[in-house]
């Protein structure tokens, strides 16, 4: 079994912000195991771990969208960690966590987030009878972005861009047109002057917002959108030259 608490900083479960002007924040949870999992332990006890982060986590309305540096703090059994292989390398058993931080039931997109990592361990008080972690979540509140509404859309070969979209209110759509075309501008430029030799491409593509297909596995597939089928959905949501003629009428009080 396993016992979680959660502790937030500049940040809670509603909002990635609290105090505006301080743009970092982190997340700490406290695990507590009566047996440690690792890598090579069962898939059920890995699944029952996994479940069990998912279930604090997914009370989280937001995920980190940016970097992000993670520290975890094991207090292990000194002697048993030294004489059995109850508890495993620290590798194996980091990698079990970081595994179910990510997705929409975790707080982090994809793993390719994770900036540092510092692991270690000290021996934990002698009275207890389980071991502790205690894993803290660094970030900045500017990179991140609501779990509702949350698509990504693949613009670019196997690139998504990831964006809150209401796709019933022309404004967030128009929104998200003007994004995408972005990107792609910027791609394009990219793809320009790496061909001219110019070292600079990074400048263009880098974004705290853009995610690899393939690191998207654990979303659902109806929240991942080809550019054909964001196009249908900006077709159907009524962002025609009529609708954005709307969008650019100033708004009559009820009282006119």
């Amino acid at each position: 079994m396993v016992a979680i608490t959660v502790r937030t900083s500049n940040c809670n479960q509603d909002t990635h912000y609290v105090i505006e002007e301080l743009a970092t924040a982190s997340v700490t949870l406290e695990l507590q195991f009566e047996e440690i999992v690792s890598v090579q332990s069962q898939s059920a006890r890995k699944r029952e771990l996994v479940d069990a982060i998912h279930a604090e986590l997914s009370r989280f309305r937001w995920l980190i969208s940016g970097s992000v540096q993670i520290e975890f703090a094991w207090y292990l059994h000194g002697v048993e960690r030294q004489e059995t292989d109850k508890v495993g390398d620290i590798d194996n058993i980091t990698k079990p966590i970081l595994d179910a931080l990510t997705g929409p039931k975790g707080i982090l997109i994809d793993d390719a987030q994770v900036g540092s990592v510092h692991t270690f361990w000290m021996s934990r008080n002698e009275q207890l009878a389980y071991s502790v972690l205690k894993l803290e979540i660094q970030f900045s509140n500017d990179d991140c972005l609501d779990k509702h509404n949350l698509v990504f859309i693949r613009y670019w070969d196997a690139m998504c861009v990831a964006l809150n979209v209401d796709f019933d209110d022309l404004r967030s759509v128009l929104g998200a047109c003007v994004v995408v075309q972005a990107r792609k501008r910027h791609r394009r430029l990219a793809r320009l002057f790496r061909q001219l030799g110019a070292q600079v491409d990074r400048f263009f593509v880098s974004s705290t917002w853009d995610f690899h297909r393939t690191g998207l596995g654990s979303f659902p597939p109806k929240d991942i959108l080809t550019l054909d089928q964001f196009k249908r959905q900006v077709r159907n949501s009524g962002l025609t030259r009529l609708g954005l003629r709307n969008l650019r009428r100033p708004k009559t009080s009820q009282a006119e």
